[in-house]
């Protein structure tokens, strides 16, 4: 078992550092689910006969250059000293190259320079989550953390939401959105620097040059990666459903396209609100009963049981109420999920590193589903995503509760 260094924390009232947490979820959430909408527009008029080829090769290309972000960023980060400490000096410069390179995506037509200012775009935003999901270990007592990580969950919650709202409000004009919209992660790294500063670590004994490479790897916990693999399954589940959502409800239960795409926007707004009740009630309940597996474990285990009823019974009615279980699960499970990950770090000395690591399983999720879902579906029809979305949430139960460090 690797040897567990204890880092002094600097600790920070969760009144004070909360709303933090939140502005710093949101400033890139934001963005980053507008950049989507608003690149597939600006395709669907520079390329409109290879738009869904060119955009899967931006998605794919800049989930990975996000995963680099999350684990060298958080190295970086880890081993940063500086008057302004670990994490705000990257704050404030993933902040700056995500939003002018998102910015640059918008000022050319080159459909590879639109590639490659996407791809810098997703490394900064990998580099920014790194050091904001590591102000958690830096500052926040062990019976906080619950509430904190519900802090950074409602942020998150309310970036998806306003990004898409946003989207749609500039899809008719996707250049101006792309220069504008992240310059909201900028401000929020400023508001941020200022109001959570870092200790000024100069004077710790900087780690050996040599060794830069070698740590890069990810530690050999145990538990780690069962947190690692539940996340990843349990994300992966709930994209299997929401990613086919439309095709859910024209293909597999009949609706008519216009029928369909109202009951689209019913559900958005379905999820959205019972994930915002439940992203707090959760974090909160959490740290009063000092347990976290319960509702990490407990979350797939009802996602799944929210499955039953479409299968067994396919109509409207039940989709309404596996969407409406897919917001109660979704906000539970990203109140107390970043909780579990802090809970699991083998080392706070590499803190922002290992959070990056644990990130990946709730990006990869965005690139399997498309894929695999829609295989399953071409080979055996929507049914067959369904159940294995179910057999992913329980799975993902499954592996949390065979974590042992964590109650």
């Amino acid at each position: 078992m690797a040897e567990t260094r204890t880092v002094a924390r600097a600790e920070v009232p969760l009144g004070r550092l909360g709303p933090f947490l939140l502005l710093g979820q949101f400033a890139w959430a934001l963005p980053g689910a507008a950049s989507g909408t608003l690149l597939a527009a600006l395709l669907a008029t520079a390329a409109p006969e290879h738009k869904v080829a060119v955009f899967t090769a931006y998605s794919v290309a800049g989930a990975v250059t996000s995963a680099i972000g999350t684990v060298l960023g958080g190295l970086l980060s880890d081993r940063t000293r500086s008057r302004l400490g670990r994490r705000s000096p990257w704050l404030l410069g993933s902040a700056l190259l995500s939003a002018a390179a998102l910015a640059a995506a918008g000022l050319t037509t080159d459909l590879v320079l639109i590639g490659v200012c996407n791809a810098v775009f997703q490394l900064g935003v990998g580099a920014w989550t790194a050091a904001l999901s590591a102000l958690i270990p830096d500052h926040v007592p062990a019976g906080a953390v619950g509430r904190a990580s519900s802090f950074a969950g409602f942020g998150f919650l309310l970036g998806q939401t306003a990004g898409g709202i946003v989207a749609g409000a500039l899809v008719t004009s996707p250049v101006r959105g792309l220069i504008v919209v992240p310059w909201i992660m900028v401000v929020a790294a400023v508001v941020v620097a200022l109001a959570v500063p870092g200790r000024d670590n100069r004077d710790e004994p900087r780690p050996p040059g040599g060794r830069i490479v070698r740590d890069l790897l990810p530690p050999a916990s145990r538990d780690f990666w069962l947190a690692f693999a539940g996340r990843f399954l349990f994300i992966l589940a709930i994209l299997m459903i929401t990613v086919f959502q439309l095709y859910l409800l024209t293909d597999y239960l009949r609706l008519p396209i216009e029928e369909a795409g109202r009951v689209v926007g019913l559900a958005t707004l379905l999820v959205g609100a019972l994930s915002a009740v439940s992203v707090v009630v959760a974090g909160v309940l959490s740290d009063r009963l000092g347990r976290l597996k319960p509702v990490v474990g407990g979350a797939p285990v009802l996602l799944a049981a929210g499955l039953v009823p479409l299968l067994a019974a396919p109509s409207l009615a039940t989709g309404l109420v596996l969407f409406a279980i897919v917001g109660v699960t979704l906000g539970a499970y990203l109140s107390v999920d970043q909780a579990l990950m802090v809970a699991v770090l083998p080392d706070r000395e590499t803190a922002a590193r290992d959070l990056g690591v644990l990130s990946i399983g709730s990006t990869l999720p965005g690139v399997v589903a498309p894929v695999v879902g829609g295989a399953l579906a071409g080979a055996v029809g929507y049914l067959a995503v369904f159940v294995a979305a179910l057999v992913l949430a329980v799975a993902a139960a499954a592996v949390v509760l065979g974590i042992r460090s964590v109650r």
